[in-house]
C-alpha cells in the first residue's frame, strides 16, 4: 500500500490551504527533497505537458484510474 501526496496543506503552524497549487506543490516537492522521504510515502507526478499527461492514461496495469487537473493561478 502507498500513500500518495499532490500538495502540501499544512506546513508546520501554515494552512496552506488558501494558497495557489503551486506553492503547495513546491513545498510538498521540498518536504520529499529535505526528508528523503520513500514508499509507502509517494510523490504524486505532475506535469504541464499534455503528451506527457495523455501517456498516463495508458498506465492502466499500473492502476492508474485517472487524472487529476489543477488550474494554474498567476498573480
Amino acid at each position: 500500500m502507498h500513500y500518495v501526496a499532490f500538495a502540501l496543506v499544512h506546513q508546520g503552524d501554515t494552512d496552506l490551504t488558501s494558497s495557489p497549487y503551486e506553492r503547495r506543490r513546491t513545498a510538498l516537492e521540498a518536504l520529499f527533497a529535505d526528508h528523503r522521504l520513500e514508499a509507502p510515502l509517494t510523490l504524486c507526478p505532475s506535469t504541464t505537458d499534455p503528451a506527457v499527461a495523455r501517456g498516463w492514461l495508458e498506465w492502466t496495469a499500473a492502476g492508474l484510474k485517472g487524472l487529476c487537473f489543477k488550474q494554474r493561478v498567476h498573480p
